[in-house]
């Protein structure tokens, strides 16, 4: 949630700087700087509230390095909500005005403006023509693979049927920006899933990106649009699912009028008894996205649904709590540090030797594949949903 000024200051006032969260917090571990901490950073933010310090370049430095992950929540013994701290900070004190968040605004705002690019992109890259746009273009560079675009109905109906009843309930799904853009099989996988347990599945035409980018460039008045418009798209008698934790974790903080699950704590509470997994023969490492384990507390539930996969041997990567620098738009915001966290999970990955990845977040899903592109490394990225999907039958 976003505080008022005195309610900031009370909020901040509320951390005893016992320092339990530096340990936990990425990027104190990267610079070893006090002011690049969640205790240095409550510090600074509270004496800019009350005119100790002054709103300068250096204060917007520390407070823009910060990821967001929220690690420092699940280690703090008080409680702070140093997430309503930081995107409060933000909306106060370091507004962007960049070039980029200005041009990308319209097209995160509205789908049919960001089909109006995926579709020539996509349509390059059956051509084979993106190398070239990425030679005359440098910034094309972080494009990732690029799937076909999808007009999405407003209704998909169960594939199954339960004594008659022609659907076990009705969810709806959220598609998000940068997932409907980038990574829409994710959702198809989902929808599949979902009506092969017995649920319909709903996809409201009106709803919009979740707000939290705007909100990480201190656009609150952005953020708060699209907050509202998601509030009156979507049906309040029914769960929205997010596939992206980011997402998830945004609307759980903002829209507070609905039910927002991610998409495996939902999944994982369905019957499976009846449906047909085929059996996968192969380690599958997870990497849990900070919005899962720090906002959401839902990562368990990953492993629960990979487990379902007869024969699969599902096990965390090592370094899972630790960010991997893909937190929204940090990767093109703060370039250096995002890739200092990269190589981190890299070089993981490569030690265990990973051939395929789960991870519930696009930002994450994004940032490691194209790291492991530079890398030429064989890992393949992959949703959990995707993966269950898969032997059930999903054809991508």
């Amino acid at each position: 949630m976003t505080l008022s000024l005195k309610e900031l200051t009370a909020e901040a006032d509320r951390c005893v700087a016992c320092g339990l969260c530096l340990p936990h917090c990425p990027t104190y571990r990267k610079t070893g700087s006090e002011a690049d901490s969640p205790r240095g950073r409550i510090q600074l933010i509270r004496a800019v509230s009350q005119n100790i310090l002054p709103n300068n370049a250096r204060f917007k430095e520390h407070i823009d390095l910060c990821l967001s992950c929220r690690s420092c929540e699940s280690a703090c013994p008080n409680s702070v909500n140093y997430g309503a701290l930081v995107d409060t900070t933000r909306a106060l004190y370091i507004q962007k005005k960049s070039l980029w968040l200005t041009l990308a605004k319209p097209f995160i705002r509205h789908r049919y403006l960001s089909h109006a690019i995926t579709w020539p992109l996509w349509l390059m890259s059956k051509l084979n023509l993106i190398r070239v746009l990425k030679r005359v273009m440098p910034a094309a560079k972080i494009l990732p693979t690029m799937q076909k675009p999808i007009v999405w109905q407003s209704l998909y109906p169960t594939t199954q049927t339960t004594q008659g009843a022609v659907s076990l309930g009705a969810v709806s799904l959220f598609l998000g920006c940068a997932t409907n853009a980038f990574d829409n099989r994710t959702l198809r996988a989902s929808i599949y899933v979902l009506n092969a347990l017995g649920y319909d599945v709903h996809i409201p035409n009106a709803q919009t990106c979740c707000g939290s980018i705007a909100r990480q460039a201190g656009d609150d008045i952005e953020a708060n649009k699209l907050i509202k418009r998601n509030a009156e798209s979507f049906n309040t008698a029914m769960p929205i699912l997010s596939t992206a934790s980011g997402c998830g974790a945004g609307l759980k903080d903002y829209l507070t009028t609905h039910r927002v699950e991610d998409i495996s704590t939902f999944l994982v509470t369905c019957d499976w008894s009846k449906a047909e997994v085929a059996p996968l023969q192969e380690r599958i490492y997870v990497q849990d996205p900070c919005s899962l384990r720090n906002v959401l507390k839902a990562q368990k539930a990953v492993y629960d649904l990979l487990k379902k996969i007869p024969d699969a041997d599902v096990q965390a990567l090592p370094g899972n709590s630790q960010c991997c620098g893909g937190a929204g738009a940090y990767s093109v915001t703060q370039p250096e540090m995002a890739n200092q966290l990269l190589n981190d999970k890299l070089a993981a990955i490569m030690a265990n030797q990973v051939t395929l990845l789960a991870t519930s977040n696009i930002g994450c899903s994004l940032h490691l594949s194209k790291g492991l592109e530079n890398s030429y490394a064989s890992a393949h990225v992959m949703h959990p949903v995707e993966i269950i999907a898969k032997q059930m039958g999903f054809d991508a």
